[in-house]
């Protein structure tokens, strides 16, 4: 039953809304998907393994941070002081959603009791691959009954 309400409660949008939302805006639609994703996460697991509230304020804060140097970029030269702490700065927030797409795996994976090999259970090359897209889509397949449907994701 908690299997199945958690499921539920992370279904939020098509994984085409997600990427076309993100692409749209440079990737701050991303952060906010966590933190809503992670809310819900974090009212199922226990308080010693939720995921970081500080955490994720760092992941939403570096998205409106690399929009900005985004658009500062759009005025400079490659080597401008501005152009680099973008990349700096896209490459560390990167890093911090595919950190956050194995601490959510991990927490479903452990909540829904999945086990490799298991339709439920969420991949690790697959989050490795398209955190949060995979995330995302496997919620909305789980969510539509694939729970029953042999799904290589």
């Amino acid at each position: 039953m908690l299997q199945e309400n958690l499921i539920r409660e992370l279904r939020s949008q098509s994984t085409w809304r997600l990427l076309g939302l993100a692409v749209i805006t440079y990737g701050v639609y991303y952060a906010h998907y966590i933190a809503q994703q992670t809310r819900t996460i974090n009212v199922h697991v226990p308080d010693e393994v939720r995921i970081s509230p500080a955490f994720v304020v760092t992941i939403v804060a570096l998205s409106y941070l690399t929009l900005g140097l985004f658009i500062g970029c759009l005025f400079v030269d490659d080597q401008h002081p501005i152009a680099i702490a973008s990349n700096v700065l896209e490459g560390v927030w990167s890093l911090l959603i595919l950190v956050w797409g194995f601490f959510a795996r991990s927490r479903v994976n452990m909540l829904t009791a999945a086990q490799r090999g298991n339709p439920n259970w969420f991949s690790g090359l697959w989050t490795l691959l398209f955190t949060p897209l995979y995330f995302n889509y496997k919620i909305n397949v789980l969510t539509s009954g694939g729970e029953n449907q042999r799904v290589a994701a």
